[in-house]
């Protein structure tokens, strides 16, 4: 691919990636015929997880829409064959049967075949050894960093890792998050209501200019929001191998309200290969200069279109080593002051005997009714 496309295909992809920031609209001219993104990664000790995609430069922003009946397939150098299923359709997230089970040292690509019968190869990579998460520290700063969108300083939970990292061996991580909070809400119907039939929010006209919509409950009641960590942080151990680590950041997390929060912080051991591709991204979307700063290094994934005429192919498959540390704590008036509150859940009034809709809780990767290991 040309160079200057290859910049282009960068600068887009970095607009993908940072879609919790403010929206950027291209300021060029979009001539691509588009790509398709495959991200993700077979993970020993964790959930393994890829999402296809493909880009959608409609109205010149770039949007990714997700692929969902794509064939899927795992190979591993024993010629073992595993069939990935869509798990949540709006995300074009695959996963691999409850009872797959990856382990260090295993080698693995994918095949990945869409519906127009585009065929997407990854190059293989072998899982590594995992490195055992020691311990994570949550600790509360009232003025944490200040938001110049929101003019005001943000109070945070920062997170921090302890790990050894072995002496025998390069090392390479990706570190991360996940937290869970408990949900009395499923879904808010803006300007509307849940229609039973529909399965589905229909506004409603005629209200009042005041009506801002209903609220609907979870089933079951017990219903655990799944919170990711917004961007993995890729660390290697150029300069501390075999050294043992402490305070090792990996982020924070708003204070917005009171209640239980359960925290898990990731250690993912990853290949050379995948914290390349990572760290550019890392580089790109936590610089200050804009699209004026210089490009850190190339953007080179693991994925391509077995066409070699074909649609750009961006993205990378890995295959890595999972180990966690948790930590649970309870948000009180005692722990500090939170933002600013929501306005409280509006649910809809219906007569008796008559009950509003209840929402199933459970979608993949976003709310679970499982009580989450760790949570009292």
């Amino acid at each position: 691919m040309k160079t200057q496309q290859t910049f282009k295909l960068l600068l887009l992809l970095l607009f993908s990636l940072t879609s919790c920031l403010e929206p950027t609209r291209p300021a060029f001219q979009i001539e691509d015929e588009g790509f398709y993104l495959v991200e993700g990664r077979i993970l020993a000790g964790g959930q393994s997880e890829i999402r296809v995609r493909e880009s959608d430069f409609e109205n010149i922003e770039l949007s990714l829409n997700a692929i969902i009946d794509a064939a899927v397939t795992a190979v591993e150098d024993d010629g073992t064959r595993i069939e990935w299923a869509v798990d949540n359709p709006k995300l074009g997230s695959y996963r691999p049967p409850a009872d797959f089970a990856a382990s260090a040292g295993q080698r693995w690509y994918f095949e990945i075949v869409l519906p127009d019968g585009t065929m997407i190869l990854s190059e293989p990579e072998t899982i590594p050894e995992p490195v055992a998460a020691n311990n994570l520290e949550v600790r509360f700063v009232q003025e944490s960093t200040f938001d110049e969108g929101r003019n005001r300083f943000i109070p945070q939970f920062e997170l921090y890792l302890d790990y050894d990292d072995p002496a025998d061996q390069e090392n390479y991580y990706a570190l991360d998050y996940t937290y869970w909070e408990k949900t009395d809400v499923c879904i808010t119907c803006v300007n509307g209501s849940y229609n039973v039939v529909l399965e589905a929010c229909v506004v409603r006209d005629g209200e009042s200019r005041f009506f801002r919509g209903y609220d609907y409950g979870c089933a079951p009641s017990g219903c655990y929001t799944i919170h990711q960590g917004f961007q993995a942080r890729y660390n290697n151990d150029e300069f501390t191998n075999g050294g043992n680590l402490t305070g090792v950041p990996l982020g924070g997390i708003e204070f917005q309200a009171y209640g239980g929060l359960l925290v898990e912080g990731q250690l993912i051991s990853i290949s050379r290969e995948a914290y390349a591709y990572g760290k550019v991204i890392q580089d790109l979307t936590e610089g200050n200069s804009g699209l004026n700063a210089t490009i850190p290094a190339a953007l080179n994934g693991n994925v391509r279109n077995a066409d070699a005429n074909g649609r750009e192919v961006l993205g990378f498959l890995g295959a890595a080593n999972f180990s966690a540390a948790r930590f649970y704590l309870e948000r009180t008036i005692s722990t500090g002051t939170p933002l600013p509150l929501d306005a409280p859940p509006m649910f809809q009034p219906i007569p008796p005997p008559g009950v509003p809709p209840l929402i199933p809780c459970d979608i993949p990767g976003e709310r679970t009714s499982i009580k989450p290991d760790g949570w009292p």
